[in-house]
């Protein structure tokens, strides 16, 4: 039976337009048979002794990461990673980038759909919202590098594991960043009978969960499948009291699957096919609205807000929801959609001196929001942004040794992306009552001029459109060098070119296409023209062409054979962007440059009873990337959301990951984070909209950056132990996640604050052996002390209250059911 070491990967014939991809993937389809010619004199340098695989490992004292892309001990890796095994993944529940944030120190996301998910490392990289940018947090799923953000908005299940990387990362890795990965790796095809079947469900949210993955052999010794599957609906914790609409939202709703073949035909070669695809169809898109302040910081009374519009006698009686957590009243909007399409194919050979891997990929995303704007009960307006995305790349890893104290990695890498965005604003019959100024409305404020304010916006739209497109190139190695037993020095060199353009067009109307005219009165005829704004045709934006080079020198020394020293300089970043303000002019963004030092110690202790590891670290980012508001007198709401840089920023602290064993069946696991993280340089920021208009900048330099918490614990543990000789065990497990005041809003408004709060889920059950499979009975808990907190927050408007856009899920307590055989 062949043994399945080779780790996961990706590749893909792509579509016809991209040819040069084609090409990459022409010389994949060659190079095989160049192994098997090669495989004679091959097979004497592979009859060495199997490495132990990633699945194997993690159920031992030694755990086994993939981080530079070989299989090694944890102790052995010289730089910052926490690791969370299949074990913990599957009895702890953690199926998305929310959960894995409650389990790694430093890490945090914003999830509240697909296109504005974010996710940070020390307070840095978590901006969303904005199709031209790339992540400063990378994510890899089997090998493949997921460009768009959007694309991790899914459930991850049947994982070997999954590791966090901190860092700037590229010169092993197909795509670079400038703050780090999260590395999710799955379980590989197995020659042998393997299968899990999971049921949860609960009553107090009317939950309906299930995943399950089989995988065997369809012939054996050489061609193995596994399939997996996952299914997850949840009622929403937030009633829309609207009769008329009605329901629950907040909620979830997707499922999804993957399919892997992996072909061995010999001792030297494999080829692994993966298929995989994740929907959603929820109703989740809503940001309750929390204050509606009536004066500025200085006591100046806001002449027009979104409860004076709503207290325009054309609207009353009506109160909006204004404060609460669980209510909403809302008509426009309708179910968020999420498709994430992708499929990969890797080839693995080993020709005697060099091991080669070809990685190709493709990946599809699609996301549709329509959303109710200013969530009332009045048709006024539904707005959401349409995106489409393609991706592909082609990967080239080579792996050797130069002489015997020196190995290396090289490789090199070419990925395309593609998306269409339209942003979409559609209004309704009661728009123009709303969207009036006090002197627009005053002056048709009599039977008349509400058919006019009627007239002004109904079954109008503007539509926003956005095409940006980035080819990149990169070639990269890295050799690691044993000076002597105990120390090794690591270094790496990337250099990647990219060329990116944009075009912004944008477009009004009528919804239905009919011509659109004038209302025959100006003051309706304006307000009509504040919103649809300024149409234009195609703006070609400056394009980008250019090069960057990313840096690794780790030196590291093993004190003894469990315990590591290790210390590390690397730079890195992301290139820049072609961009766009609301008005279509050219805007482009400069690229991101990321210096990083890192000095830690990690080990095994008492023979493997304790494990922990602890770093120093300290970035610096220079001309940092942020979706961030400027003032905009050409926007209805003052305010225009923008993509730029902000000079600098500085993160130093120390972070702490480790596990206890302190008898056989307990695992307790510990984390924890000290993150002073600040603007080193934004003098010239927009000021918060509580200022007034007569100060239009603030100095935020030494200000902790926005969703930065200073302080962070992870504590945990899991139990499990046989009750005597029954042949049943009882299993318990916690996770607890401590995070200190942060301000979560974009330009750190005074509203912002999200206060320190704990995040806790906890399970218990037992396990037994029922017809042949081991099966786990239990109950399992999200948030066990009902906890409410939000991962993102939205300012107030002239038309919108403070919103709060990341609200975190109430609590779930769901019966549990699940078997191995």
């Amino acid at each position: 039976m062949k043994n399945n070491n080779h780790l996961s990967g990706a590749s893909r014939r792509p579509l016809a337009r991209a040819s040069w991809l084609a090409s990459a993937a022409a010389l994949a389809a060659i190079l095989p048979q160049a192994a098997f010619a090669a495989e004679e004199t091959a097979e004497a340098a592979s009859a060495e002794a199997p490495a132990t695989t990633v699945s194997e490992a993690s159920q031992g004292d030694i755990i086994i990461v993939t981080a530079r892309n070989r299989e090694e001990s944890l102790v052995d890796v010289p730089i910052p990673i926490s690791v969370i095994s299949s074990a913990t993944l599957e009895q702890q529940h953690v199926f998305t980038l929310a959960d894995i944030t409650q389990r790694a120190p430093g890490l945090t996301a914003t999830t509240p759909n697909a296109r504005r998910t974010g996710v940070s490392l020390r307070g840095i990289g978590k901006t969303s919202g904005n199709d031209n940018m790339e992540a400063a947090v990378g994510v890899i799923v089997d090998d493949v590098f997921l460009d768009h953000v959007g694309m991790t908005y899914q459930d991850f299940t049947d994982l070997s594991q999954v590791e966090i990387l901190r860092g700037p990362q590229g010169t092993l890795l197909g795509k670079n960043t400038s703050l780090g990965v999260i590395k999710y790796t799955s379980k590989l095809p197995s020659f042998t009978p393997e299968g899990t079947l999971e049921v949860e469900g609960g009553l107090d949210r009317s939950t309906f969960k299930a995943r399950g993955s089989f995988s065997d052999a369809l012939v054996e010794d050489l061609l193995a499948f596994r399939a997996s599957f996952f299914y997850d609906n949840q009622a929403g914790d937030i009633l829309n009291i609207n009769p008329a609409v009605g329901g629950r939202w907040h909620e979830q709703n997707r499922w999804g699957g993957r399919l892997q073949l992996l072909l061995e035909p010999s001792d030297n070669f494999s080829l692994r096919l993966n298929v995989d695809g994740a929907e959603t169809n929820e109703r989740s898109n809503t940001k309750p609205f929390m204050v509606d302040p009536a004066t500025l910081n200085d006591g100046s009374v806001r002449t027009t807000t979104y409860s004076t519009r709503l207290a325009r006698n054309y609207f009353q009686p009506y109160t909006p929801i204004i404060g609460s957590w669980d209510t909403i009243d809302i008509d426009e909007a309708l179910p968020l959609i999420t498709r994430n399409y992708g499929a990969s194919l890797i080839a693995t050979w080993d020709i005697g001196e060099v091991e080669i891997k070809s990685i190709t990929a493709g990946r599809w995303f699609h996301f549709d929001a329509t959303n109710d704007q200013e969530q009332t009960r009045f048709p006024i307006s539904r707005s959401g942004s349409l995106v489409n995305t393609e991706q592909f790349s082609q990967e080239f890893r080579f792996t050797g040794d130069i002489t015997d104290t020196i190995d290396y990695q090289a490789g090199l890498y070419l990925m395309r992306i593609e998306t269409d965005t339209n942003g979409r604003s559609r209004f309704g019959r009661d728009a123009g009552a709303f969207f009036a100024t006090n002197a627009q409305y005053n002056t048709l404020n009599n039977p008349a001029g509400w058919v006019l304010l009627q007239d002004a916006l109904e079954n109008t739209q503007s539509i926003s459109n956005q095409h940006p497109i980035s080819n990149s190139q990169a070639a990269f190695a890295q050799a690691n060098w044993e000076i002597t037993d105990r120390a090794s020095l690591t270094a790496g060199l990337r250099y990647t070119r990219e060329q990116k353009t944009s075009t912004t067009t944008r477009t009004i109307g009528t919804q239905d296409g009919t011509p659109l005219v004038s209302t025959g009165n100006a003051t309706a005829d304006a307000i009509r023209a504040a919103q649809l704004q300024t149409p234009f045709a195609t703006i070609l934006g400056d394009p980008i062409d250019a090069g960057a080079f990313a840096w690794l020198v780790n030196p590291s020394y093993k004190i003894t054979d469990d315990v590591l020293f290790y210390a590390s300089a690397s730079g890195g970043g992301k290139s820049g962007a072609v961009a766009f303000d609301n008005n279509g002019t050219r805007r482009n963004v400069a690229p991101e440059k990321t210096t990083d030092f890192e000095l830690g110690v990690k080990g095994q202790f008492f023979d493997n009873v304790l494990w922990v590891s602890a770093n120093l670290y300290y970035t610096k980012v220079r001309d940092y990337q942020a979706v961030t508001s400027i003032a905009d007198a050409n926007s209805s709401t003052g305010f225009s959301s923008v993509l730029g840089n902000i000079p600098g920023i500085r993160a130093q602290g120390i972070e702490v990951d480790g596990t206890l064993t302190p008898f056989e069946g307990l695992t307790i696991n510990f984390g924890g984070a000290y993150n002073d993280a600040v603007y080193t340089d934004w003098a010239n920021a927009t000021c918060p909209r509580s200022f007034p208009t007569t100060i239009p900048t603030c100095d935020n330099t030494g200000k902790q950056i926005v969703g930065a918490p200073k302080w962070v614990g992870i504590i945990g543990f899991n139990f499990e132990r046989e009750v005597g000789s029954s042949g049943v065990s009882f299993y318990a497990y916690a996770n607890d996640t401590y995070r200190t005041k942060h301000n979560l809003e974009q330009l750190l408004s005074p509203y912002g604050w999200q206060d320190s709060y704990h995040l806790t889920d906890a399970g218990i059950g037992i396990i037994t052996e029922i017809a042949g499979a081991r099966t786990q009975i239990g109950i399992a808990a999200k948030n066990l002390f009902d906890v409410q907190y939000t991962t993102s927050i939205n300012d107030f408007s002239n038309n919108a209250p403070v919103g709060y856009d990341g609200i975190g899920p109430s609590r779930t307590i769901n019966a549990v059911v699940r078997a191995t055989f």
